[in-house]
């Protein structure tokens, strides 16, 4: 073996222990339910993938509510828990990349089950906010902008925007040459699709008392069940302020989740007499160029805070846009 090849191989050993250091995954899952207290008997499944197999492992978490896998080397790793009476947890597919790697422990949430209920749910993907500079009522009970811009008679939460064209995105050339391939498209679809934008979103509240209150620490974003059952009575903020561009690299998405309290009525003390309750999943997305998107579950009933979702109850009609929501 010439000294050119010895170099090479002995390179290659080591650049393949350390990949195999960097994804080996030696996991260990702790599971309770909300309150804390540990859950035993929670059936476990853990697939690692690797290239041309799968290592399986399954069983059941013990008195302490751990169960533990390992794998000398994967590509990724899908785990689901479930245990009867509580909402499953599921890591795979859009979440999978919050599993750690290398040596952990992942602390896992299943929230019990306990009385699901009727509600409005829906899923807003990029509505277009009608227009600029001025508050925009949306209304939760409908799925629409309150009037004159749509069909809604409340408005529970109000957004303003506005927006600033900043250039092309690509060269004058590539421009000339879009701008030729899309004779139909006028300056302003032009801009849409070839423009680089950035923009300000506000969120707020018609109403004293009402607000949100924003989740991190009690998101369980892998559970069917993702915020807690039911809406705080205290603690909500007036609002929001997102800024975005579309020319530059987004950050990763915030794991996150909100409580609304809105149509908040005070007796002549300033003390509330009656509110209603919503929550959303996850970030809501700004789009600079005049969108937003949301998907939030409301209670109509007053004072009722339980926001734990039936989904075979969804309050809004089976054909409605964005309805089709299996999520609690």
């Amino acid at each position: 073996m010439n000294r050119n090849r010895l170099v090479c191989f002995t390179l290659g050993l080591i650049l393949t222990g350390a990949s195999e250091a960097q994804v080996a995954r030696d996991l260990t899952l702790r599971v309770t339910d909300e309150a804390g207290a540990v859950l035993n008997g929670a059936r476990v499944q853990v697939v690692f993938h690797g290239v041309g197999r799968d290592d399986v492992r399954e069983g059941e978490t013990n008195e302490r509510g751990e169960f533990s896998a390992n794998t000398a080397m994967t590509l990724g790793t899908w785990i689901r828990v479930e245990k009867e009476g509580y909402y499953p947890a599921f890591w795979g597919n859009d979440n999978a990349a919050n599993v750690p790697v290398g040596k952990a422990t992942m602390s896992v949430v299943l929230p019990q089950m306990r009385n699901p209920t009727a509600l409005h749910a829906a899923r807003m993907h990029y509505a277009k906010l009608p227009a600029q500079n001025e508050w925009l009522g949306f209304d939760l009970e409908v799925a629409d902008w309150v009037s004159p811009h749509g069909r809604g008679k409340v408005a529970d939460v109000r957004f303003r925007f506005f927006n600033e064209f900043k250039g092309w995105t690509p060269s004058e050339k590539k421009l000339t040459s879009a701008r030729l391939a899309n004779p139909d498209k006028s300056e302003t679809e032009m801009r849409f699709f070839y423009g680089k934008w950035s923009g300000v979103l506000e969120l707020s509240f018609p109403n004293s008392k009402e607000g949100l209150i924003e989740k991190q620490e009690n998101y369980w974003y892998y559970s069917e069940l993702r915020l807690p059952h039911d809406a705080p009575e205290n603690g909500y903020q007036a609002g929001l302020r997102y800024e975005a561009n579309t020319y530059e690299l987004r950050p990763g998405k915030r794991l996150v989740g909100y409580f609304l309290r809105t149509r908040v009525k005070l007796d002549a003390r300033g003390e509330i007499v009656s509110a209603n309750y919503a929550k959303i999943y996850d970030e809501i997305l700004f789009d600079p160029r005049g969108t937003v998107s949301f998907w939030y579950y409301f209670n109509p009933t007053p004072n009722d805070r339980n926001l734990e979702f039936d989904p075979a109850k969804n309050l809004f009609p089976v054909d409605f846009p964005g309805a089709n929501v299996s999520e609690r």
